[in-house]
């Protein structure tokens, strides 16, 4: 049966938030493509629709992962409360929506290149936007390097 672009693009967003919850939870080899598909209230049928593979999903669920981190270290919040909540016990506790780095940075260099490479890009993203994030307010100074060290 044919959907609609929005319904597709809905179900594809589902696919994408379920396996982002999942992965950071499990990692990336204890998750199946049924699980995620069941997760977002499909099929594993309907995955297939919207990714050629797992490692196509895998690939694009770090770059949305490492996007939402980079985008809440651009917010324009203060950086303190950033890094408080990031350590805080409640946060800690909600891997499903938690660092995608801490989650999946053991896993990561296992992964075949195409994941490698998204979360190697995200994170330097990241990185970048922590560093500017620190800087502010502080008159500048706080270089890539001391926010590879903080982070």
């Amino acid at each position: 049966m044919k959907v609609s672009r929005e319904v597709a693009a809905r179900h594809r967003a589902a696919l994408l938030e379920s396996a982002c919850a999942l992965f950071r939870e499990r990692g990336f080899e204890a998750v199946g493509v049924a699980e995620i598909a069941a997760a977002a209230g499909l099929t594993h049928g309907a995955f297939y629709t919207h990714f050629a593979s797992k490692q196509a999903l895998c690939a694009e669920a770090v770059g949305v992962m490492l996007a939402a981190s980079e985008s809440a270290m651009r917010s324009g919040g203060d950086v303190d409360d950033y890094v408080a909540f990031y350590l805080s016990p409640r946060h800690a506790r909600d891997r499903a929506h938690g660092c995608p780095v801490a989650a999946l940075g053991g896993d990561v260099p296992r992964e075949p290149s195409d994941v490698r490479e998204r979360f190697s890009a995200g994170l330097g993203r990241a990185i970048d936007a922590f560093a500017a994030a620190r800087a502010k307010g502080r008159g500048g100074g706080v270089g890539r390097e001391k926010a590879i060290a903080d982070m």
